[in-house]
């Protein structure tokens, strides 16, 4: 869950107050900074406008945002100070604190924070607007005006919350339809936390509730392991196909508060079940991709279908993430089985002997806590990594301290991940 934000300006208290009312008799609530109706933007997408679209997608670990990685999206769809753009958050629940984070100025800070990190810096970079809906339900997802507020965004990003609302309020809708063709045109697309969780092909819908990691090997087909679109643990799922379809997240999952969370075993899992190695899995073993992310972590996907690169972005070094398995902070995680698990089937532990490689990237390496007080600048770093050949990657430290590492292998039985530790 992305950290909580309180609203910044008094004045945009008292915008969000009259919109509430006014909107009042509606499902949804829509609030804004800027001037969504500026007539000198196009609504078609920034990125498309000459055909040449390039996929993009911010995939943040949760914990405090990235500004960085709004930053790259706004890139991304073209936006520039000569053209303007909309940038959109949808959500389920919550609020609309991230209007002022994102329509801000370059070197803003956000005192919502203790930590004083700089807001993404919207506003001088070319955004004309930065809208929020609330979509709390199936109504809400079919109504017309939250549809041309969708279909004119420029970028899209999906807050954090509870994925099983997305799912429960959103999935089969027009909403639904409406996210998938923006994906088509290009438009760029993110999400933190349980947003994060519904944009790979794969995902991890928490219908019955979370699943710890200790859970998910000692039976990766007990009743809170319900992964869109494999409809074999919950009846819930009103679709047969996956949410969204992503080109470059195609065979992938997604797991985010990775480090605080303890989740590698449990990515393990969710990998082998989604493959042909575990009864009624669906995509050859090899195949299917698991992207475990940090708090305070993005993960930057471009690039089409089998071509996809994956960069990160990052906060400073903090030091309240680090725990006794995640020590090597600011890092994503890249898992796959290198051969299928020897068991994987209802009611019993997984198990493989350690075939499950591992790569991670990591922003920089551990470093004392930033100076107390002065505004913390999200970068992004020169690691990456090329998911469409795992034979061919370089393993080395960046001129910036980012550093790709591995491949570490893991195994797992009677519950436990074995191998090498993460840090």
């Amino acid at each position: 869950m992305t950290f909580p934000r309180k609203p910044l300006y008094a004045a945009f208290l008292l915008l969000i107050s009259a919109s509430n009312a006014a909107l009042a008799a509606k499902d949804y609530t829509y609030s804004y900074l800027g001037n969504p109706d500026d007539p000198s933007v196009s609504a078609k997408p920034l990125s498309c406008s000459q055909g040449n679209c390039t996929p993009a997608v911010a995939l943040v670990g949760g914990g405090y945002d990235v500004g960085e990685a709004f930053r790259w999206l706004i890139a991304r769809a073209g936006i520039s100070r000569s053209t303007g753009g909309r940038f959109l958050i949808i959500r389920a629940s919550g609020g609309d604190a991230y209007n002022p984070y994102i329509y801000s100025k370059l070197g803003d800070v956000d005192t919502t924070t203790p930590r004083n990190y700089e807001m993404v810096g919207g506003a001088d970079l070319g955004l004309t607007s930065v809208e929020t809906l609330i979509i709390p339900s199936r109504k809400a997802a079919e109504d017309p005006f939250v549809l041309n507020v969708v279909a004119r965004a420029n970028a899209i990003f999906i807050a954090g919350g509870d994925q099983a609302a997305y799912y429960n309020q959103w999935q089969e809708t027009s909403l639904n339809k409406l996210l998938q063709g923006a994906i088509r045109a290009g438009v760029p697309v993110g999400g933190t936390s349980a947003g994060t969780a519904m944009l790979g092909q794969y995902a991890f819908a928490a219908l019955n509730d979370t699943v710890e990691s200790t859970a998910a090997l000692k039976n990766p087909f007990n009743r809170y392991m319900t992964i869109d679109p494999l409809n074999t643990s919950s009846n819930k799922f009103v679709q047969k196909g996956s949410f969204l379809n992503i080109p470059s997240l195609a065979k992938v999952i997604t797991d985010p508060h990775l480090n605080t969370r303890d989740r590698l075993g449990r990515l393990f899992s969710f990998v082998a079940r989604i493959g042909n190695g575990c009864s009624g899995g669906v995509e050859q073993f090899g195949s299917v991709v698991g992207m475990g992310i940090d708090e305070e972590t993005a993960l930057l996907v471009s690039g089409p279908a089998g071509q996809a690169r994956v960069e990160l972005a990052a906060n400073p070094y903090n030091q309240e993430n680090t725990t006794a398995s995640y020590t090597a902070q600011n890092s994503a995680y890249l898992v796959r089985y290198a051969r299928a698990p020897s068991q994987c089937v209802d009611g019993k532990p997984l198990v493989d002997n350690t075939g499950i490689q591992v790569y991670r990237l990591s922003a920089q390496p551990a470093q004392p806590s930033p100076r107390s007080g002065a505004a913390q600048t999200s970068f992004k770093a020169g690691a990456w990594f090329n998911l469409a050949d795992w034979t061919a990657q370089t393993v080395q430290t960046y001129p910036d301290g980012s550093s790709l590492n591995g491949p570490y292998y893991y195994g797992t039985a009677d519950g436990n991940v074995l191998g090498s530790p993460v840090h």
